[in-house]
């Protein structure tokens, strides 16, 4: 059942103030609005705000973490809104090891389109293209991806080469396709765009499910898809939209903000791994886009993502 425009508006305020007073727990990794488990069933009729967290803490050992002051009771509701408490660890989706495939995700293509292996001069775990955008005020192309792909560190400046395929992928400096220009770390999304350097042919394709249509809301429910370099073509469902979750970037602690929480659909596995990091999540059945993807956990399955809007519009591009 769709959740109104009206109870979505609601649920953001509520979750706001959940986020105000929660966020910064020392055990709350995230906070979302979406489908609540009873039972460890996915609840679908009225949401909650959800708060995940590192561990799930209860009787003596809740007692013990609050008195070291390692944590806080939560509520059982935030204004007109039941709570759900989840178990959720997340990190940026940086590349993990595993063995070399012959993907064609992983190496050199012409034309360029989202899905595949990417990544900056300097950094050997590479990420996925999200694919072209457009800049706004001049109408030239560059490519899209997350703030940790195409920048990955602090001291980086505008100007830094982006190869396809990435480094870990074999790519060099005959692999230049992009200057990294700007991105939109300070509002909080992990997001960058590079300006196009090589005569390579552009694609508003993603690998092995055709042309994005167009962008869409993302809605509780909602079934979508994303082609990414490390696990391919993944389905999985939203059930959480409108988070703040607490990533570590270096040195460095963030809050991401827009955050979409994905979830396996029954019976389909994995959503997403390290390597799949700048992803367009579209949905499943009109092909339009999403969210960006830049995080995740393996245990449970969960994939994070930004809404592209907010994402594309602190960028000041649109998709091609």
């Amino acid at each position: 059942m769709p959740i109104d425009p009206a109870t979505r508006a609601r649920g953001r305020l509520a979750l706001y103030e959940a986020a105000r007073r929660h966020l910064y727990d020392g055990n709350v990794t995230s906070i979302d609005f979406g489908f609540p488990s009873r039972g460890g069933r996915r609840v679908r009729g009225k949401p909650a705000i959800r708060f995940h967290v590192a561990r799930k803490l209860s009787g003596f050992a809740l007692e013990r973490a609050v008195g070291a002051r390692e944590t806080a009771p939560l509520p059982s509701s935030v204004g007109e809104f039941e709570t759900d408490v989840v178990e959720g660890r997340y990190r940026p989706h940086w590349w993990m090891w595993r063995p070399t495939t012959s993907s064609p995700r992983l190496r050199r293509l012409d034309p360029l389109r989202g899905g595949i292996s990417v990544s900056r001069e300097g950094q050997y775990g590479p990420g996925t293209l999200a694919g072209v955008v457009l800049d706004r005020a001049t109408g030239d192309p560059m490519l899209l991806s997350n703030w940790h792909v195409f920048v990955a560190d602090w001291s980086t400046r505008p100007g830094v080469a982006v190869y396809q395929p990435g480094r870990r992928d074999g790519g060099t400096f005959q692999d230049l396709v992009a200057r990294y220009t700007r991105d939109a770390m300070g509002v909080n999304l992990d997001a960058a765009v590079a300006m196009t350097a090589d005569s390579r042919r552009l694609s508003n394709e993603q690998l092995e499910l055709g042309p994005v249509r167009g962008l869409t809301e993302p809605a509780l429910g909602m079934r979508v898809v994303k082609s990414g370099r490390q696990t391919g073509i993944t389905y999985g469902e939203v059930t959480g939209v409108d988070g703040a979750v607490k990533l570590r970037y270096g040195f460095l602690d963030r809050v991401i903000r827009r955050v979409v929480t994905i979830e396996p659909i029954a019976g389909a596995g994995e959503v997403s791994d390290g390597g799949d990091s700048g992803s367009l999540w579209l949905d499943a059945s009109s092909r339009a886009c999403v969210a960006l993807h830049f995080a995740g956990s393996n245990l449970p399955e969960r994939a994070l993502g930004m809404e592209i809007n907010p994402v594309l519009d602190a960028l000041g591009v649109d998709l091609a």
